[in-house]
């Protein structure tokens, strides 16, 4: 508001001073101009008699000068404090004074004016005439012979000046109404416009600390109207979305951990079910031996050999699927080509799988969760699809690699925003999004199952 209010009135004062002068110059000039007039033609009057009173040797009469420099007819222009007199060189007047007509003592006229005109000849000033008056002044050298006078015409400077005075009024009346309406267009412009903008940036540094009841309260229906509801419904959808994160969030670390939790049961149900069971077989048969003193049996040690062998198989299996060898030392296509077999093995479901393209430079994180993805995909399909085909395809294009795995199921309700069935397409998706790209499912009762990966090869 302030700044609003210095604006307003250093420009009223620039262009009320700057029109002030500009008409106070011109009319300064109109002024002197009119006395310039006045002054001639007294002038051409008062020579005429001087020259014809030389001429006709005529003594020289002061009633008749007076009645010259007093006649009005031709002085329109001198206003009511404008006279025109003589001035001898003496410094005294030698016309009788317009404002002591009755003066009976000589009046000198000792000024600037004079003193210039003496001087210079022809010319103009504003200085104080012989009453200490500040005048206006036009003054000339009388051309006759024998006789050192000047005339003079002057005006009061305050009466030249009246029109500029009623100029300056106008001006300031004029400038304090136009002030008037700047101060109601900055309170205008400060009310409709300013508050909501700072409305609106409060709202936004509470939003910013996390405060989303922070909304805009902007009950008007202009621009600011709009921006604040749109500004409101931004904020609820940043409430929103920021809800969904963090329940996102909530259910990563559910996945990750039910993973986990999932992963260690699984692997303590084959270490106890499967190894556990296998070597303790191992130690009762070893120790049936060694009671019956068969340690020399060696059938009963071949048997005991080909069930050690049975255990490191299955230590091997587990190995396997905690960190795939083939992943570690060979390439993804037989890491994946491996597990597919060893499904197949221990399954009805006929697997067909096939790659095109070069994974030689695939780097290692890729590599794993491709393969985590397809692990993930053959499990759901054993525990949930019932299907007896499953075709796996791995392929290059230039800048991503597209991993499709489509099976003959029973297929299911597929729900975005529930990636259910033990986690296992949260975990895909997850891995997806790891690998900088994307994960569809196309799945319905009764029509089978078809996963997409499509990831970055370049990431």
């Amino acid at each position: 508001m302030l700044l609003y209010i210095i604006v307003g009135v250093s420009s009223l004062s620039l262009v009320g001073l700057y029109s002030y002068f500009k008409a106070k110059s011109a009319l300064t000039s109109r002024a002197i101009e009119q006395l310039n007039s006045v002054n001639s033609l007294k002038k051409v009057q008062i020579e005429n008699y001087l020259n014809a009173l030389q001429k006709n040797d005529v003594k020289l009469n002061e009633d008749e000068i007076n009645k010259i420099m007093l006649d009005t007819n031709l002085t329109d222009g001198l206003g009511k404090s404008g006279e025109i007199y003589l001035v001898g060189n003496d410094y005294y007047l030698k016309s009788k004074s317009r404002f002591f007509p009755n003066s009976n003592k000589p009046i000198k006229a000792e000024t600037y004016s004079v003193k210039t005109a003496f001087k210079i000849g022809k010319g103009n000033a504003v200085y104080p005439d012989y009453r200490n008056v500040l005048c206006l002044s036009a003054f000339d050298r009388l051309n006759i012979a024998g006789i050192n006078w000047i005339i003079i015409a002057e005006i009061d400077y305050n009466e030249a000046m009246v029109p500029i005075t009623n100029l300056r009024n106008d001006l300031i009346f004029v400038s304090i109404i136009v002030l008037v309406l700047i101060l109601s267009i900055a309170q205008v412009i400060t009310s409709d416009i300013i508050l909501p903008i700072l409305k609106l940036k409060n709202s936004a540094v509470k939003i910013g600390k996390g405060d989303f009841d922070a909304k805009v309260d902007i009950q008007t229906e202009n621009e600011f109207g709009v921006l604040a509801s749109t500004f409101n419904q931004m904020v609820d959808d940043i409430q929103k979305n920021t809800l969904e994160l963090v329940d996102e969030k909530s259910k990563r670390i559910s996945a990750l951990y039910d993973g986990q939790e999932f992963e260690r049961h699984r692997i303590s149900r084959e270490l106890h079910d499967g190894l556990g069971q296998q070597l303790i077989a191992i130690k009762m048969t070893l120790d049936n031996l060694v009671d019956r003193k068969e340690l020399l049996n060696e059938n009963k040690i071949n048997n005991l050999k080909q069930q050690l062998n049975s255990s490191i198989d299955e230590l091997r299996k587990i190995s396997y699927d905690l960190a795939p060898v083939g992943i570690m030392e060979f390439s993804i296509e037989i890491a994946m080509k491996n597990l597919c077999n060893q499904v197949q093995n221990s399954t009805d479901i006929h697997i067909d799988f096939s790659t095109y393209g070069d994974f030689s430079n695939l780097n290692q994180r890729s590599k794993i969760y491709l393969y985590r993805i397809v692990q993930e995909a053959l499990n759901n399909t054993i525990k949930h699809a019932e299907a007896s085909q499953i075709q796996i395809q791995l392929t290059e294009t230039n800048d991503n690699l597209v991993l499709m795995i489509e099976d003959n199921g029973k297929g299911f309700n597929f729900d975005t925003n529930n990636l259910g069935l033990g986690k296992g397409l949260f975990n895909m998706r997850e891995r997806s999004i790891l690998l900088n790209g994307t994960f569809d499912v196309e799945t319905f009762p009764g029509k089978g199952t078809t996963i997409r990966v499509k990831a970055n090869k370049l990431q």
